[in-house]
C-alpha cells in the first residue's frame, strides 16, 4: 500500500484530499471553532473574575479605612448587591456587625450576620457568622434562638468555642450547673491554648455545691 501511495500523482492525491474535506470539513471547522470560543469565553470569565475582585477589594479597603467607626451602610449594600459572591461581601457584612454590635444596637448587628448566613459565599465565613449570631441572641437574652443555632453541625475545631457560648446561655438563663459544666467542657476542648477568658467566667461561678449526705 506504501508502495502505491508513493505512486499516485499529485493530482490524485489532490482528489483524495477533496473528497476527504467533502465529507470530514465541516466537523473540522466547527471543532476547530468551538475550540477557539471555549479558549476566548474562559480568558473573558477569568478576566471578568479578576476585574469583579478588584473591584469588589476597592469597596472594601474603603470599609476598611474608618477601623474604629460605624460600617457605612451603603459601601455594604453595594458590595451584597454587585458582588455577593464574592469573599468582601461576607467580611464587610461581618465587620459591619462587629461595628454595631460593639454600640450595642443588635438588631443592625444580626441583620449583617443574618445576611453571611444566607447568602454568605464560603462556609467558613457561614460558620463564623452563626456563632456570633448566637452570642448577640444572647446578649438580647434570646437564649431559644442561641440555643437551636449552636445546637446545629459545626466543624470539630469549634467545639470549645460551641461550649463556651453554651456556657454563656445557660448562665443568661441562671441555671448555673449547666454553665460550669459547659465551661469546663470549652476549658477541656481547648486545652493548650489561650483560654483566660473561659477560665475567668468558670471561676466567677464557683464551685458546684456539694450534695447533702444522706442522714
Amino acid at each position: 500500500m506504501a508502495i502505491l501511495d508513493e505512486l499516485k500523482t499529485d493530482q490524485e492525491k489532490a482528489e483524495e484530499l477533496k473528497a476527504w474535506w467533502r465529507q470530514h470539513g465541516t466537523s473540522v471547522v466547527a471543532g476547530v471553532g468551538l475550540a477557539i470560543a471555549v479558549l476566548f469565553g474562559y480568558e473573558y470569565w477569568q478576566k471578568y473574575q479578576n476585574q469583579t475582585m478588584e473591584a469588589a477589594s476597592a469597596i472594601y479597603h474603603q470599609i476598611q479605612q474608618d477601623k474604629e467607626g460605624l460600617v457605612p451602610e451603603d459601601l455594604l449594600k453595594k458590595l451584597q448587591a454587585d458582588y455577593s459572591n464574592t469573599s468582601y461581601a461576607s467580611l464587610a457584612a461581618l465587620d459591619y456587625a462587629r461595628s454595631y454590635a460593639e454600640v450595642g444596637d443588635y438588631d443592625k448587628a444580626i441583620q449583617g450576620l443574618r445576611w453571611v448566613v444566607d447568602h454568605g459565599s464560603e462556609d467558613a465565613y457561614k460558620q463564623v457568622a452563626r456563632l456570633r449570631l448566637a452570642r448577640v441572641l444572647v446578649a438580647q437574652n434570646k437564649t431559644d434562638e442561641a440555643l437551636k443555632i449552636i445546637d446545629e453541625s459545626f466543624p470539630t475545631s469549634y467545639q470549645a468555642l460551641i461550649a463556651d457560648i453554651r456556657g454563656d446561655i445557660y448562665v443568661a438563663r441562671n441555671e448555673i450547673d449547666k454553665a460550669r459544666a459547659a465551661y469546663d467542657q470549652a476549658l477541656l476542648d481547648n486545652a493548650g491554648t489561650a483560654n483566660e477568658l473561659i477560665r475567668l467566667k468558670r471561676d466567677n461561678l464557683g464551685k458546684a455545691a456539694t450534695p447533702a449526705s444522706p442522714k
